[in-house]
């Protein structure tokens, strides 16, 4: 990963959210016991944190939202950034495991209350030694409040210094309980000190935009929206986008690797908009495509086709970002770009394609009768019959490679069905496909040679001797 400007920034600013919601929350004093007091009273009460009232004068905390398109890199640079501090810290003189951070993802169908609540507990459940707080709370049959209740004291407990919901988008599948559960995000924020950051694409703003609580909440704290990243145009005075592509070009994995120019960066920038995940999949498949033609270099042309050819789903959130158009934006905006694994399969698929065709057994190989017998056996068809087949495929000399012998092979096997519009055929056509112990064949030799079809199945070795039957009695 190399690091862009942008990344510094929420760097510093998770730095600062995580530190300054710190202040205030030292173990063992009188403001953290009097939390406790507070969610006791609560639970009391058949509530999951303090009246309302209460929570007007409690100190806003330092939450904020992380808001851009889909592949710009969010949730990868997030998680990058909280590696740098130990998400779960033993204090032996207190006796706690502190939990720096937390992060959760609300599933593709929006998220429920209870279903928030359990993805905290089974997350502090992985770091805490002994860990059982699902196993405790979860699997009960309470209520909501209460639930969440005992999710703020455990959160409380083990000191969390922020929590991380991503994927905040989902939440607008869940129509029926967002109001209620982005309240309870801020109630337990303020009710804990905890700061929280919401992560999400662009349609995550209508989520936090609900009422004016979680729209103030979801600004501030020097996080800036990721869009897609920014072009001067001019390698020789970069911005984000020639820092990126100067950085990502040095990747090239051909023979005949080219040099980064004004009209390449441009063009690329042209395709990908500025949009992360889909210019490092454009430049992996340019790549791929060159290997495969064995021109094992980049061309404009090269990236012109790969673009037409791979990437149509993606077109029309380019043509929207190309456009600046902000209705058009919002309907694109979530357009997942291309997985990977995807690309990468189609370009293999491609490339054994083309090496079978290339290293294939062709006819007249010593290989090529015994290779479509063999195809022929491990469908089912008997071995003396497949190598008969076989041969009779070669004979014809009309497949050039094993592949269309088989296909030969298996239309000879196939009974051909007649219809009432088909013409009839003449009996030298049919002999032609039929198969040389097919014992249809007897019959057409019969009726074009004038012999019997016993004589015809005799010399096929299709029945016995009669007198050797004889014998045998």
């Amino acid at each position: 990963m190399a690091p862009l400007e942008r990344h510094v920034v929420l760097g510093w600013a998770l730095d600062t959210m995580l530190r300054q919601g710190y202040v205030g929350r030292t173990p063992r004093t009188a403001a953290h016991v009097q939390v406790f007091q507070k969610l006791y009273e609560a639970q009391q009460a058949g509530k999951a944190f303090s009246p309302i009232n209460d929570l007007v004068h409690a100190t806003s905390q330092y939450s904020s939202a992380l808001i851009g398109v889909s592949g710009q890199g969010k949730t990868t640079t997030l998680k990058r950034l909280m590696a740098r501090y130990p998400q779960a810290i033993y204090h032996p003189d207190l006796d706690i495991t502190q939990i720096t951070h937390l992060h959760i993802e609300t599933p593709h169908d929006g998220a429920s209350i209870k279903g928030l609540a359990h993805s905290i507990l089974r997350k502090i459940d992985q770091l805490v030694p002994d860990g059982n707080y699902y196993q405790k709370y979860g699997r009960v049959t309470i209520s909501v409040e209460t639930l969440l209740n005992h999710v703020a004291r455990v959160m409380h407990i083990h000191c969390v210094g922020i929590l991380i919901v991503d994927e905040v988008q989902n939440l607008k599948h869940g129509s029926k309980n967002t109001q209620k559960l982005m309240a309870a995000l801020v109630s337990a924020s303020n009710e804990l000190g905890v700061p929280i950051l919401f992560v999400g694409t662009n349609k995550a703003v209508e989520v936090l935009g609900l009422d004016f609580r979680q729209g103030r909440r979801s600004v501030g704290s020097g996080f800036p929206e990721w869009g897609h990243l920014s072009a001067s145009h001019d390698l020789q005075n970069p911005l984000e986008w020639e820092d990126f592509i100067t950085t990502l070009w040095v990747f090239q994995w051909l023979k005949k690797p080219v040099a980064l120019t004004q009209a390449l960066a441009d063009l690329l920038f042209y395709y990908s908009q500025g949009i992360i995940d889909i210019a490092i999949k454009l430049f992996a498949c340019c790549q791929w495509q060159s290997i495969i033609d064995s021109s094992e270099t980049i061309t404009a042309q090269t990236l012109e086709l790969v673009w037409n050819r791979d990437f149509t789903r993606v077109h029309p959130m380019i043509d929207a970002y190309r456009s600046g158009d902000a209705t058009l934006l919002d309907q694109y905006g979530d357009i997942a770009p291309i997985k990977f694994a995807s690309l990468l399969e189609g370009s293999l698929n491609k490339y054994e394609g083309l090496r079978n065709q290339k290293g294939s057994v062709t006819l007249g190989h010593q290989d090529f009768t015994p290779t479509i017998a063999s195809a022929l056996v491990s469908v089912g068809v008997d071995k003396d019959r497949a190598l008969s087949v076989a041969n009779a495929v070669e004979a014809q000399g009309k497949a050039k490679s094993v592949l269309d012998g088989t296909k030969t092979a298996i239309e000879l096997l196939t009974p051909h069905r007649s219809t009432k519009k088909t013409k009839v055929r003449s009996a030298s056509s049919v002999a032609q496909e039929l198969a040389p112990d097919d014992y249809r064949k007897a019959i057409n030799d019969a009726a074009n040679n004038g012999n019997t079809i016993f004589e015809n199945l005799r010399n096929m070795g299709a029945v016995s001797d009669v007198d050797s039957l004889l014998d045998l009695g």
